[in-house]
């Protein structure tokens, strides 16, 4: 009232932020977001709109005007007002009631008086960021719900644009998912995550959801910007009916878009009756940097590396406008990961000379950011250093407890570790917070497969397939469950309909022809060979991993052409070492010993890489393979040491839960290397029976030479032979 009174006194003419400071705040302690904050109010209860404004106009970086017409009414006219009842009188004048009202200033507490000179001083440098930092540091909202805070799941949903061409939709995205993610540090209430939340448009849309998706209340937000300033109109809503229980705007200068989403958040926390959270000591970043960060996070959520590749060009704009702006350098090393993780011919080193002195930045910039902890937490999981991966991801969500992204990135952590059920619990969380996200639901189908559950997987495959029917991973996690059980039938199926809805994946293809392979399909393994090698970005590892199609058929002279064909030499350290296992196979021990020891410095000096759970899974370890050219050789003093770390890597990973049909076979390759033929066939049959139905390679395999003979072996190559050819059989009849 004593800023509307201000404004009226002067209608017309222009009141300066100073003035109304010493006039409305005289003998406080305040910043221009004092005023800001009770402007927004004003507007808000007066129906008034800042860009047309009917009362009370903006005049940009100086302060206000009262445009409405004023008039003074007689003292009789005052006392007869005066005793008409609020409703009443506001239904007169056309106003709509708030649900919550704002607190009278009469309710804060009087500072001694300070002299209008330090008070500018207090203001001068750093309006943009004071106008966010302390907003709403004067004006308090009542609760608007008894809930507890620990209770309450906040959605927030896509802010809408309301600006005059509309052209703003990708800065208000952005801005509702930054909201989601300061809210996310909060450590009382929850926040569903944008996977979920961005389904909704509005909050009438997510009501009939609620209950299921267990949300309370829902933040909506409307977007305007003008060429010198932006406003933020809020709602909040209980999520069961959507009806309103709080509005607020905010008003504040284009300079300050960087601190917008932090004023948002704590705004809807007091309204909650939460605690807000402390405003940061680092300085604002540049508007223009955090409109480039926005902008690449929107292609960066995309979920494909054409996505993640734009995303970065728009960091690297933000770093460049920006070079203290700790989130774009988060964003550009998580678009290294994220490159590295879609199998793009990127190799982990080279991934993480990028990455890690991006991180590196970060941190140094804000050693509290959580996404930076996250990150760190995630590169050193991929270099292996699994420990020391877990204390940054627990530094991380103790800093954001409610974030889905750090869970889901701890959950990956620790199934990349060999612990799948701490995975499923991080993935559990996870989706708690953003049940509608499929990618939470595949690495969950992925973790329940390694230990065994089955069923669970398949829940969660199918989940993941009713929220994103058109992505190839709910398909594709069907493909693994087959595989892992050794119904390949199934996984034939399931490998097949991912690569209907999307056959640019060259990894797929590559997974798909080796269990051709074991079905005895060659012709199709071939087929699918073809598609691997025009996609695959590791060209010399395609071809290598394409002439196991010859030892399959058994073709010498075709597997000869197809060696003899391969380069000598090449970066692929794998490949390399692949080739020299098909060496060996065609009897040329020399020259296999020769082309293995031009890669072995590399294995011995970087064995970083070799840690790899998939290719486990899958049934192939460079290790082993490694040993198996020096066992067969006769170099036993060179191959135990890499038996003996494989040996480790497999226990390990058994004793922390992993349940997967490979073990078995991994543990007969070092048995036999051992000398220990009862222990190796023992081992063959526990990974029959848990469903490895790579047959014809048992045959092959160097390492497993010395059990060729043994009529127990003979036998058990017999039972998964008749085990493909049924299900070969039920392939053709589908």
């Amino acid at each position: 009232m004593l800023l509307l009174m201000a404004l009226a006194r002067r209608p017309q003419q222009l009141v300066t932020l100073d003035h109304l400071l010493d006039e409305v705040w005289a003998g406080m302690v305040v910043t221009p977001s004092s005023v800001y904050q009770a402007i927004s109010q004003l507007r808000s209860l007066l129906g008034d709109d800042a860009a047309q404004p009917r009362y009370i106009a903006t005049v940009p970086r100086k302060g206000y005007r009262m445009v409405a017409a004023v008039s003074e009414l007689p003292p009789e006219q005052v006392a007869a007002a005066a005793a008409v009842p609020a409703p009443a009188l506001q239904a007169a004048q056309g106003l709509t009631s708030l649900p919550v009202p704002v607190s009278p200033m009469a309710t804060i507490s009087p500072m001694p008086a300070i002299p209008a000179t330090r008070r500018r001083r207090l203001l001068g440098g750093s309006a943009a960021a004071a106008a966010l930092l302390g907003a709403g540091a004067w004006w308090a909202w009542p609760r608007v719900t008894g809930m507890p805070a620990g209770d309450i799941t906040l959605a927030v949903l896509p802010f809408a644009d309301a600006s005059a061409k509309a052209l703003e939709q990708s800065l208000a995205d952005g801005l509702a998912e930054s909201v989601i993610g300061v809210l996310s540090r909060h450590q009382q209430i929850r926040v569903t995550a944008r996977a979920t939340s961005f389904q909704f448009r509005n909050p009438q849309a997510l009501a009939p959801q609620a209950g299921p998706l267990a949300i309370s209340h829902v933040l909506s937000g409307e977007l305007r910007r003008w060429q010198q300033s932006l406003q933020l109109k809020l709602s909040l809503h209980r999520a069961a009916d959507s009806e309103v229980l709080w509005r607020h705007v905010l008003d504040v200068p284009a300079a300050a878009l960087g601190g917008l989403a932090f004023s948002a958040a704590n705004a809807a926390l007091q309204a909650l009756g939460a605690t807000p959270l402390p405003a940061s000591a680092l300085p604002m970043p540049a508007a223009d940097a955090y409109e480039l960060y926005l902008q690449g996070l929107q292609h960066q959520r995309g979920g494909d590396i054409e996505g993640i590749l734009k995303a970065r060009d728009y960091f690297q704009r933000a770093i460049d406008t920006d070079p203290g702006f700790a989130l774009a350098y988060v964003g550009q090393a998580v678009s290294w990961i994220g490159e590295f993780n879609y199998g793009k011919g990127l190799s982990l080193r080279a991934m993480d000379a990028r990455a890690q002195p991006l991180i590196d930045r970060a941190l140094q910039l804000d050693p509290e950011l959580p996404h930076a902890l996250g990150a760190q937490g995630s590169l050193l999981s991929i270099r292996g250093q699994d420990d020391e991966a877990r204390r940054w991801h627990e530094r991380a969500l103790a800093k954001a407890p409610s974030d889905a992204t750090l869970l889901f990135w701890a959950g990956a952590a620790e199934n990349r570790a060999g612990w799948p059920a701490r995975a499923l619990d991080y993935f559990s969380k996870a989706a708690q917070l953003s049940p509608l996200s499929p990618q939470i639901q595949h690495l969950t189908g992925v973790a329940a497969t390694n230990t065994g559950r089955y069923e669970a997987a398949e829940a969660a495959y199918r989940r993941a397939i009713s929220l994103a029917p058109k992505h190839p991973n709910g398909q594709w996690g069907f493909g693994i469950i087959g595989f892992a059980r050794g119904r390949l039938d199934e996984a034939v199926q399931g490998y097949r309909k991912a690569l209907l809805i999307n056959p640019n994946r060259p990894w797929l293809w590559e997974q798909l022809a080796w269990i051709y392979l074991d079905l005895g399909m060659v012709d199709e393994a071939g087929k699918a060979f073809s598609q691997f090698q025009a996609q695959s970005p590791q060209p010399a590892w395609a071809r290598v991993s394409a002439a196991r199609q010859w030892v399959r058929a058994e073709d010498r002279p075709a597997l000869t052409k197809a060696v003899a064909a391969l380069p000598e030499q090449s970066a692929e350290r794998d490949a390399v070492i692949d080739l020299a296992l098909l060496r060996l196979l065609l009897g040329q021990q020399e020259v296999a010993l020769k082309t293995l020891a031009s890669v072995i410095g590399l294995v011995l000096a970087d064995p970083v890489p070799l840690y790899n759970e998939w290719e486990t899974f899958l049934g192939q370890h460079v290790w082993l393979d490694v040993a198996a050219i020096y066992y067969a050789a006769d170099l036993r003093d060179k191959a135990e040491p890499f038996i003996e770390q494989a040996s480790s890597f497999v226990e390990r990973r058994i004793s922390q839960g992993n349940v997967w049909h490979a073990i078995g076979y991994h543990r007969a390759r070092i048995a036999a290397m051992r000398g220990q033929p009862e222990a190796s066939l023992a081992a063959l049959e526990d990974a029959y029976r848990l469903g490895w139905r790579r047959g014809w390679w048992l045959a092959q395999d160097p390492a497993l030479q010395s059990l060729r003979e043994l009529p127990r072996f003979k036998t058990l190559l017999s039972r998964i032979e008749l085990s493909n050819q049924e299900q070969r059989r039920k392939l053709t009849v589908a």
